[in-house]
């Protein structure tokens, strides 16, 4: 069977779309991931910005899938971040404009470990019968499709069942594997059906294609997550568990740099002093700077500071050093004093 356009469609209001949605990503795009751009770009064509929430109702699935549908089409280059937009899920400060991107290279590249390349999941998902071929085929699947279901406390449709079969087939990540892929997206939240093929790209790139491996990996990364609570509670933060962005940063604060919650909290506090916003990029720069320096306490900050501020302005720094190696009394004031007391006494006998 063949279809065609109704000319009659093109009678209403239309708005154009970047051929590269369906030449490129229509294969690799999920459901909700089609649902949101084209959702987006409708309003686009109307002068607006959107958030996830707006997204969310209009097309009636969880805000955090559709945050996960962003994350998407931001890698892909045909979605930017509006000003204020997606803060409620990917809730980031964006560096000033004297500050850029780049900052993030700062994350020392040798103390980055070297990825293999993993190609996108191929632009043909399994079909509908494919998904019930396998299923019927391979007693593993079915029991990978339970267990998800068990453990997500969902049933999963064909938009799951294929992410989980290219999981497997295409980023080569054991059954049991892609099991605690699973335990673990549930335990931060992100259960989204991309965030689980993001998050299993990553593995893979990452060699974690072992029960030893995702083991290692899921233990560091609760040691970011517990790091993130104690900040949260110091700042106030409202997201639960850190954003991908803010992962990636306090992963290397804890790890390559071994600083605390507080000594996080220093530079935080810098970075509304200095920006007036929480600036990962900012942050950065500052405990970097205190690494190289051997700052690990807040009482090596406030000596850094003092002895910062003292080259700042020499002529304060006198000043506090006079006034602290004179005597805490007053000679002329006690002499004259001492004279008193010697002629009242005088005079009473």
């Amino acid at each position: 069977m063949e279809f065609k356009i109704n000319p009659m469609a093109y009678s209403g209001m239309m708005f154009s779309l970047p051929s590269s949605i369906v030449d490129e990503n229509i294969g690799l795009a999920s459901s909700v991931q089609l649902k949101a751009i084209l959702y987006l770009f409708r309003h686009s064509a109307l002068g607006e910005s959107v958030t996830c929430a707006q997204i969310a109702k209009a097309i009636r699935y969880d805000e955090e899938d559709i945050a996960d549908a962003m994350i998407f089409w931001l890698e892909k280059g045909l979605v930017l971040k509006a000003e204020d937009d997606f803060s409620s899920i990917l809730s980031e400060s964006a560096a000033p404009a004297t500050h850029t991107e780049t900052a993030e290279l700062e994350l020392s590249e040798e103390k980055v470990r070297p990825k293999r390349v993993v190609s996108d999941i191929p632009v043909s998902k399994p079909s509908h019968e494919q998904v019930a071929i396998r299923l019927e085929e391979c007693a593993e699947f079915r029991e990978l499709f339970a267990e998800a279901q068990a453990r997500l406390g969902k049933t999963i449709g064909y938009d799951g069942q294929s992410t989980l079969i290219m999981l497997h087939d295409s980023y080569g990540l054991p059954i049991e594997v892609i099991l605690m892929l699973i335990e673990y997206s549930k335990n931060i939240g992100k259960t989204g059906y991309s965030n689980l093929a993001s998050l299993g790209r990553s593995w893979a790139e990452n060699d974690i294609d072992t029960l030893e491996a995702a083991e290692a990996y899921i233990e560091e990364q609760t040691g970011v997550d517990a790091l993130w609570n104690e900040f949260r509670k110091l700042t106030g933060a409202k997201n639960i568990f850190p954003t991908t962005k803010q992962r990636r940063f306090f992963s290397a604060w804890k790890g390559s740099y071994s600083f605390d919650a507080e000594m996080i909290y220093l530079a935080y506090e810098k970075s509304i002093e200095n920006t007036e916003k929480m600036s990962l990029p900012y942050m950065e720069r500052i405990l970097k700077n205190w690494y190289e320096k051997g700052i690990k306490t807040p009482m090596d900050v406030e000596a850094e500071d003092k002895k910062w501020a003292e080259k700042k302005n020499p002529s304060k720094s006198d000043k506090n050093k006079s006034e602290k190696d004179a005597p805490s009394y007053d000679l002329d004031e006690f002499a004259k004093k001492s004279v008193h007391l010697k002629y009242k006494k005088k005079t009473e006998s």
